[in-house]
């Protein structure tokens, strides 16, 4: 790690602070010199107290903050050696701590200036039985490249990352003696899981320069790393089983497509933050932070957060959360959900809290939105950006988590309710705030829904022997603004409906029309038009229909039993019939005549006709109409007649 040699050039330019802390956020020195001198690392006991264990860089005490305060008798008090960035580094708690009461500590110890992993048990507050989990041997006399860091991964082995100790070839050493430039793979006791991913090594992964800090998402149990780079490229890498970081084979700030070596979530290419501790947020304290990579620099002492992709696997944006005074060694995220840092370890001497301000409004709402057009409303705050939600609203109403704005479509619905109500709810963990307001939709115009045409049914044929009429009737065109609907029923010789004969007859807002044809036989086609005032639609469909203009048969054969003037209804011929048959009739006074087609039911089902007639004897065809194979029954209503008689329909 190159903080030192950044830290002496920092010291020499007389750098003062750039920025103070934002006014969105409220930051707290839990402590301070002289009670704390030159924090690194910090772990929090997983009871919820608040109790936290952190190292020393210089003086090689462990210590213990509880109770709002740093105990007075350190945990432990190690022999180091605390040149350049030698000195006392990571801690880690047994995952199932106090139970299983044992404190690992990293170090560079004095003598030998090895990097040493030891082990402490928890005797009421002081560290006892110290046992050597991991030694990692000085390879040549230099003090930098010394970062490191202790933790243990989601599935219960013990991870330790080391320096390359300024020999770039110790990064792609494999050989399972050279710790250096990797991350390690441990069980609790120090020894080699049968299952690493580089088999019959200590190694999780490999081509590491200086790795600081690494740590795992909660939620998806990747790994992630802060990495520092030679000269520049300092990165935040995702870490995955048996990674190749790439140094120092990639060269000297050059970066190339090889698929052999795992690319940078984010790289600095020429500032040289001297990247330190890193954490991914999951807590609920800051909810904008949530699934984001939180990481700290101690030469630009700033915390910064990366937006992952949905898978963890590459970063989506990079922005400042704040900046301070002097450098980070660590982040840390409490039980409380609040942020915690060391503030050191090169020149300052504090432990620091970053807590949310409650959220407040400082924004109004558009109090009027269109029907079909998307209503937007990205709310602003004072305090720490909360999280957004709907208390209640309109249906469809959401939030949109990457933005947190308010996103809606108003339907023809909501329209027509016009006034809608919502309340959203603004909350962080310092608190909650909710703001009501009311959206008034102005409608769009939607044009009738569609609608069929029942009768006549297409292809029916029409017999008059006086003036043709024909009754057109279609189902209701449903407006969805409520509108009133009108239609309008246009008959044409042609399909197209646009030849000089075309006759469109209003039917206002009725559901049927008598409709006078010429007295010719030919085809029509018939379709209906509804419109709102300002839409029109046509029917689903259009039909034909043909009138067929018939003669009185003057003189008709004479039967046995029939007198003149008698009304008579013939037995249809033939009967079974297939597709038509004939129907004979006489009736004695001229006047209206219908004759139809009724099923089992009683239904009619096909009109044969209707029409005016004078006294005589007529015969009509009559075509089954698509009807099924069944029994049916004709009936005739003229002047003082009436008469029903049965036919039968057979394929």
């Amino acid at each position: 790690m190159k903080i030192g040699l950044r830290f002496a050039l920092t010291a020499l330019a007389s750098v003062v602070t750039i920025q103070s802390p934002a006014q969105q956020y409220r930051l707290d020195t839990l402590a301070q010199s002289p009670a704390v001198a030159l924090p690194t690392c910090m772990v929090f006991t997983r009871d919820g107290s608040g109790k936290f264990f952190f190292t020393e860089k210089n003086t090689g005490r462990v210590r213990i903050y509880e109770s709002g305060a740093v105990r007075a008798t350190p945990f432990a008090t190690l022999s180091i050696t605390a040149s350049g960035e030698q000195g006392l580094l990571g801690i880690e708690l047994h995952p199932q701590y106090p139970d299983s009461p044992y404190v690992y500590v990293q170090y560079t110890r004095s003598g030998d200036r090895a990097n040493v992993v030891s082990r402490l048990r928890d005797s009421s507050g002081i560290g006892v039985d110290s046992r050597l989990i991991v030694v990692c041997t000085r390879l040549n006399t230099a003090s930098n490249h010394d970062g490191g860091n202790c933790h243990f991964g989601p599935d219960g082995k013990f991870y330790v990352s080391f320096g390359d100790n300024a020999a770039s070839s110790n990064a792609q050493d494999s050989s399972a003696t050279n710790l250096r430039g990797k991350i390690l793979r441990l069980n609790p006791d120090g020894s080699i899981p049968p299952d690493n991913p580089f088999r019959g090594t200590p190694f999780w992964s490999i081509g590491h320069r200086n790795s600081f800090d690494f740590a795992w998402d909660p939620q998806t149990g990747k790994m992630y790393c802060t990495e520092n780079g030679p000269s520049c490229d300092d990165e935040v890498n995702r870490v995955p089983a048996r990674g190749n970081m790439g140094w120092p084979l990639e060269g000297n700030c050059t970066y190339t497509n090889n698929p052999a070596y795992v690319r940078p979530l984010y790289y600095f290419p020429s500032a040289l933050p001297a990247l330190t501790g890193i954490v991914v947020y999951r807590a609920h304290a800051f909810p904008r932070l949530r699934g984001k990579v939180l990481f700290t620099g101690n030469t630009t002492p700033r915390l910064w957060s990366l937006t992952l992709s949905a898978n963890g696997d590459t970063a989506n944006s990079f922005s400042t959360v704040f900046s301070y005074a002097t450098g980070f060694a660590d982040v840390e995220v409490g039980p409380d959900g609040n942020i915690y840092l060391t503030n050191g370890p090169y020149t300052s001497h504090r432990i620091l809290r970053l807590r949310p301000l409650a959220p407040t409004f400082t924004s109004s709402a558009p109090a009027t939105a269109t029907q079909g057009v998307t209503y937007s409303y990205t709310p602003a705050f004072s305090g720490t950006p909360p999280s957004v939600t709907i208390v209640s609203g309109p249906d469809g109403m959401v939030v949109d988590t990457a933005t947190w704005s308010l996103r809606w479509t108003p339907t023809n619905e909501h329209a027509l309710q016009r006034m809608h109500s919502v309340v959203l709810r603004a909350e962080n963990g310092a608190g909650s705030v909710n703001q009501n307001f009311t959206i008034t939709v102005a409608n769009v115009n939607d044009p009738p829904g569609s609608f069929t045409l029942r009768s006549p049914p297409n292809d029916s044929t029409f017999l008059f022997a006086n003036e043709p009429v024909v009754f057109c009737r279609w189902t209701q065109a449903f407006d969805p603004d409520l509108d009133t609907v009108r239609y309008t029923v246009e008959l044409d010789t042609v399909n197209t409906f646009n030849s000089p004969a075309r006759l469109d007859t209003s039917a206002g807002m009725n559901l049927s029309l008598r409709v006078v044809m010429p007295r010719v036989s030919r085809d029509y086609y018939w379709r209906v038009k509804a419109t709102d005032g300002q839409a029109t639609v046509l029917s689903t469909q259009h039909r034909r229909f043909r009138i067929a203009i018939v003669t009185t048969v003057q003189e008709p054969k004479p039967k046995e039993k029939e007198k003149d003037n008698e009304a008579t209804l013939e037995q249809n011929f033939p009967n079974p019939f297939n597709p038509t048959t004939t129907i004979t009739y006489s009736i004695p006074r001229g006047g209206h005549v219908r004759l139809s087609v009724f099923n089992l039911l009683g239904q009619e089902v096909a009109l044969v006709f209707e029409g005016t007639q004078s006294t005589g004897t007529y015969e009509i065809h009559f075509d089954k109409n698509e009807l099924p194979t069944g029994i049916y029954f004709y009936r005739i209503r003229a002047p003082g007649f009436a008469e029903t008689r049965k036919m039968i329909i057979t394929k």
